[in-house]
């Protein structure tokens, strides 16, 4: 008896180890938003320099409809994983939340930096700081769902999240930053995307 419980115990230790490690499923959100906020991002770029057949009033329309987008394809997205294995699995579940506490905090900025402008009369350059904040906290999620996740690359595409913090500080309120900046949401969430998606499992259980 004593050896069947020892046995058993080893079974779902192995089993828990399992689904500890299971592929993380997050990509393809990661690719989506990646793309939907780089090219936004390019397009800000391009209205600030002038090369866009649009002024500065169309980025509203622009931004909003990232948000919208990007809404509506995480719901799609969310039920194409119901029947991926390894869902349940404690990487998988605690990248999702960190990922929604993320997306979340950085919404609640957003709407921070235009009340900031609306109501309490800020200067528009503000909204400059908005992808500052986003880069730090895309590094807070990369490093949570890491540690969480035993997904040790997570801890190197964190770390460039907080570089990228710190190259948008150096070129804050310059139209170039928005350039780069798209540069490293690509290499941040659609390079990583596109990788996590080839490791997902194909068959379902």
């Amino acid at each position: 008896m004593i050896k069947e419980n020892a046995n058993d115990i080893e079974y779902l230790r192995a089993l828990a180890e399992e689904g500890r490690h299971a592929p993380l499923l997050g990509g393809r959100f990661a690719v989506m938003w990646g793309a939907l906020v780089a090219a936004a991002l390019v397009t800000q770029w391009l209205v600030l320099t002038g090369q866009a057949p649009f002024g500065p009033g169309a980025l509203i329309f622009v931004w909003s409809g990232v948000g919208i987008l990007g809404w509506l394809g995480s719901a799609v997205l969310g039920r194409s994983l119901k029947s991926k294995p390894g869902v349940g699995s404690i990487g998988n579940r605690a990248e999702s939340a960190v990922w929604s506490a993320g997306g979340f905090a950085i919404f609640v900025y957003v709407l921070a930096v235009i009340a900031a402008v609306y109501i309490g009369k800020t200067d528009y350059q503000i909204f400059n700081t908005i992808m500052m904040v986003a880069f730090s906290i895309y590094g807070i999620c990369y490093f949570t769902t890491g540690g969480l996740s035993g997904n040790r690359s997570m801890y190197l595409i964190g770390a460039l999240c907080f570089v990228a913090a710190i190259v948008n500080g150096a070129l804050i309120n310059q139209p170039i930053a928005y350039l780069v900046d798209a540069g490293f949401v690509v290499l941040v969430t659609v390079i990583p995307g596109a990788l996590q998606m080839r490791a997902e499992p194909a068959q379902t259980v």
